[in-house]
C-alpha cells in the first residue's frame, strides 16, 4: 500500500536526487505550498507523484503506531502531499479507526433477544464473522466452516447468533486459553478446540476480546510488526525500498 509503480527506468536515480529536498524525516516540517513549489521545479510529473507516494510509505513504515495521533498525522500527510488513495488504502484507514475506537470507547449495554444470566450485560457486537473449526489432519491444520455469525460480547461470554439473534453456540471466557492474531483472522484457542474468527476487519475480534477479558493481557499495540497485518507485502517492500 501507499506505493506506486512507474515505468520510468531511471526513476530510482531521480528519486535519489530528490531526497535532499523531501523525505520521511523532514515531511513534518514541509508545508503543502513548499511541496507544490518543489513539484513545479521537476519536469516529470509522474516521477514526482511516485516519489511523494514513496515518501509517505517511508513515513508510515518508520512511524506506524496504534494511536489516534498517528492516524491524524497520516491523514494530514496524505492531504499535504496531495495524493489520491486507493480503495484498499481507504479500507486500511477505516479499519484502523474502527480498531482504535473500539479499544477505548465507553461500554454501553446492547439490548438482545436471547436470555442472559443475572447481572450479565452485552456491551460489544461484531457482525458477519466467518467462523471455522481448526482441526489437525496428518499434522497439517485444516479448516472446517461452521458458518457466518454475529458475535455478542457480554461480561461473561461470546454469544454467536444468526442475523435474527437466534443463539447458535456460545464461548465462555473461562474456556479461552489463548488468542492468537493472524493476518487472515484471529485464532481463539479453547480447552476444547480452536476456532478461526474472520471478520471484515480481521483484527476487530482481538480488540473486542481485549476489552472484555483483561485477564488475557491482550494489547494490540504490542503485536510485532502490526502494520504487516494490513499490508502483507510491506515486509518484502521494506527490503528493496
Amino acid at each position: 500500500m501507499f506505493l506506486r509503480n512507474t515505468g520510468d527506468i531511471g526513476y530510482y536515480l531521480k528519486r535519489t536526487s530528490l531526497i535532499k529536498y523531501l523525505d520521511e524525516r523532514n515531511l513534518r516540517w514541509k508545508t503543502r505550498f513548499l511541496i507544490k513549489r518543489l513539484g513545479k521545479k521537476i519536469n516529470d510529473t509522474s516521477v514526482f507523484i511516485s516519489f511523494k507516494y514513496w515518501v509517505l510509505w517511508r513515513w508510515i513504515y518508520k512511524n506506524f503506531d496504534f494511536t489516534e495521533k498517528f492516524m491524524i498525522t497520516l491523514r494530514k500527510n496524505i492531504k499535504k502531499l496531495d495524493l489520491n488513495i486507493s480503495s484498499r488504502e481507504e479500507t486500511f484507514l477505516n479499519e484502523m479507526d474502527e480498531l482504535l475506537f473500539n479499544s477505548w470507547r465507553p461500554l454501553k449495554e446492547v439490548p438482545v433477544k436471547f436470555e442472559l444470566s443475572k447481572k450479565e450485560k452485552v456491551n460489544l457486537v461484531q457482525s458477519n464473522i466467518n467462523i471455522h473449526k481448526v482441526t489437525t489432519i496428518n499434522l497439517e491444520p485444516k479448516l472446517k466452516m461452521k458458518g457466518q455469525f454475529d458475535a455478542y460480547f457480554s461480561n461473561q461470554k461470546i454469544y454467536l447468533t444468526d442475523s435474527n439473534q437466534v443463539l447458535k453456540f456460545e464461548i465462555r471466557y473461562k474456556e479461552i486459553k489463548q488468542i492468537v492474531p493472524k493476518r487472515y483472522g484471529v485464532l481463539v484457542e479453547l480447552h476444547t478446540g480452536t476456532y478461526l474468527f474472520r471478520g471484515k476487519n480481521r483484527l476487530l475480534t482481538y480488540v473486542l476480546i481485549q476489552r472484555m477479558v483483561p485477564e488475557l493481557n491482550l494489547n494490540i499495540a504490542e503485536i510485532d510488526n502490526l502494520y504487516d497485518y494490513f499490508d502483507f507485502a510491506n515486509n518484502f517492500l521494506s527490503r528493496i525500498n
